[in-house]
């Protein structure tokens, strides 16, 4: 009896230690992976006009020069960032890019990717709706009713054309 009190006493003792060492050298998982700590505009958010810019805030440092930032209109395709390369804020934690003028209403996301301080990738989606359309939407006023030819160069085609018939019929009546 004491042989197996002693057998349940050393597996039991055993496994503590080996627990207590597993706790004691290992980090958990969120330790490595950069989570988006806030953004502007915020996730979700309905905007009645275009923001100027995105900036994505994070739980940890990015690595220079690994920060790339995408924004993906209401059509899944066209994208409205000016750059894709991130502005990091003197911190590490914050990264810019800056919008076109935003053309229609909808929903835009947000795709962001880099690399932490330590070298793990990292990458995510981040979306927010504009309820009007930007002013990328709209059209200039064109001289000439539309046509984008302005009024003189109108004017100008007739009198070309109604004297090209006036000569013909001219020249045509006479033998």
């Amino acid at each position: 009896m004491r042989s197996a009190l002693a057998a349940v006493l050393a597996t039991l003792a055993a496994l503590f230690v080996s627990g207590a060492l597993l706790l004691l050298t290992s980090t958990p998982a969120e330790a490595h992976e950069n989570t988006l700590t806030s953004s502007e505009p915020p996730a979700m958010a309905s905007l009645a006009t275009p923001p100027p810019n995105v900036t994505l805030s994070f739980r940890w440092r990015v690595q220079p020069g690994t920060a790339n930032v995408t924004v993906t209109g209401p059509d899944g395709s066209t994208q409205w960032q000016r750059d894709t390369a991130g502005r990091l804020d003197p911190g590490g934690r914050s990264v810019s890019v800056d919008l076109r003028q935003l053309g229609p209403a909808g929903r835009y996301q947000v795709h962001y990717q880099g690399v932490t301080g330590w070298g793990t990738p990292f990458q995510g989606t981040v979306e927010f709706t504009l309820t009007r359309p930007g002013p990328a939407m709209a059209s200039p006023p064109h001289p000439g009713g539309g046509l984008g030819v302005p009024p003189i160069w109108i004017a100008a085609v007739v009198l070309l054309t109604a004297f090209g018939t006036l000569v013909g019929v001219r020249l045509g009546r006479n033998p």
